[in-house]
């Protein structure tokens, strides 16, 4: 049974790598999430000219929330749901992770990061990120 958005209260691990420790959570949350706010909560990306930075951010705060893994269930789906939040805003379509989501490709960039390696979870995300087109046609 999940816990309802509520922290963690024991350790866990996926493997041999080990999550942010419970006792933890709290602090390194409040980091990640003010470094995001000064980030201006990654809202400044609309401009295509900026992908790449973007794509840089992006698998950044995306490696350190899976390392916090701060629910005892659903911190995969709760994590890609808030940064495909993100990049609807600056005029994204959804990253598409589904290749990546069948294979083991997502769980091994997943255990990348937490070994403080984004490159393969940059790449996920630079496969799966693509401009919105506009559905509103120019009626001038």
């Amino acid at each position: 049974m999940g816990g309802g958005g509520k922290y963690r209260s024991v350790n866990i691990s996926k493997g041999e790598s080990m999550f942010c420790p419970y006792m933890n959570l709290e602090s390194f949350s409040n980091d990640i999430f003010n470094k995001l706010k000064n980030n201006n909560y990654l809202k400044n990306y609309e401009n295509i000219a900026l992908k790449n930075e973007f794509i840089e951010k992006l698998s950044y705060y995306m490696c350190e929330l899976i390392v916090l893994h701060p629910f005892s269930e659903g911190n995969g789906r709760c994590i890609r749901l808030f940064f495909d939040m993100i990049v609807t805003f600056n005029g994204y379509e959804y990253i598409d992770y589904n290749s990546t989501l069948e294979s083991s490709d997502y769980i091994s960039a997943s255990i990348d990061c937490m070994e403080t390696d984004c490159e393969r979870m940059k790449k996920i995300i630079e496969n799966g990120l693509t401009k919105a087109t506009s559905l509103v046609k120019d009626k001038t």
